[in-house]
């Protein structure tokens, strides 16, 4: 490793300024030291780091992405029923609040029910929701903000963390509308996990790499796991009728407890594993 040194040869703190790009590059001696030739242990300890802080930035970035896509889905669904209220007022037909209350039981029967016993205005209740998804979202820019500070506390692209928390975001939505056979939830977010800890097993193991050029094959990668995902594992699933409108997964969350039909269950269960699976009828043991 290169780097500027002092006259008895030991490395100092500094940075470069790219005359292109204006783009800065600091260091300190510490992080230039470690790239040095040390002793064995101190480089197999250095490895066994490198790994822990690959899976805490994957368990600290997918979780928190997971919690803001599903406060968006149960939340930011709301707008939807006073933008259908517009269409109905428009003449458009078909624009029905039937369909919506159907679709997100746990805001249409609200809307039921504050309609029946008028408690209050339903502007409240569609209030309450926006209010919720924008302080969930101003947390979830805080986390980006100040785990980017922990995770990658060093000289970076510009906007590198906000392209990796891009990519757990797609990861997130696509498992939500598209990983629903066993194989699929079994596949796909374990190979999304290797993909990841093979970029910042790079990222950690050099001061200053091409950490954005990376990015690239880590796209294409997750494009061929997506794609291979739905060709390979859903499709099949979905012909041979193990995937329907009646069971729309083939493996969940069996809860211990009973929930209304019309709630969603508490967001803390989401961190559950899966431990039911699902049996066709035509798939079951007849016991004699």
């Amino acid at each position: 490793m290169y780097g500027i040194r002092l006259s008895e040869g030991k490395f100092t703190q500094g940075h470069v300024q790219s005359m292109v790009t204006k783009e800065r590059w600091g260091w300190q001696k510490e992080l230039l030291e470690g790239y040095e030739r040390i002793p064995v242990l101190l480089w197999i300890l250095r490895k066994i780091s490198v790994i822990f802080m690959s899976l805490l930035s994957f368990v600290l970035i997918t979780s928190v992405t997971s919690l803001i896509v599903r406060v968006l889905t149960s939340s930011g669904v709301v707008l939807m029923f006073p933008l259908f209220e517009l269409f109905r007022e428009l003449g458009l037909r078909g624009a029905e609040e039937r369909i919506l209350s159907l679709s997100y039981p746990w805001i249409g029967v609200a809307r039921l029910q504050i309609a029946m016993r008028r408690t209050f205005p339903q502007s409240h209740l569609i209030a309450g929701h926006v209010c919720k998804v924008v302080l969930y979202y101003v947390m979830y820019e805080a986390c980006q903000a100040a785990w980017s500070v922990v995770l990658y506390a060093k000289s970076v692209p510009e906007a590198l963390p906000v392209w990796i928390y891009g990519f757990a975001m797609i990861w997130e939505y696509f498992s939500m509308v598209f990983v629903r056979s066993a194989l699929a939830v079994h596949f796909f977010p374990r190979i999304c996990c290797l993909y990841f800890i093979f970029w910042h097993m790079y990222f950690y193991s050099c001061p200053y790499g091409y950490m954005d050029v990376a990015l690239i094959p880590l796209f294409c990668f997750m494009m061929h796991a997506m794609l291979y995902t739905i060709l390979a594992l859903e499709a099949p699933n979905c012909s041979r009728g193990v995937i329907n409108v009646e069971n729309p997964r083939e493996v969940y969350n069996q809860l211990a407890w009973n929930e209304w039909s019309a709630n969603l269950p508490s967001e803390w269960t989401m961190f559950l594993p899966l431990n039911r699976r699902l049996h066709p009828l035509h798939d079951r043991v007849a016991e004699s």
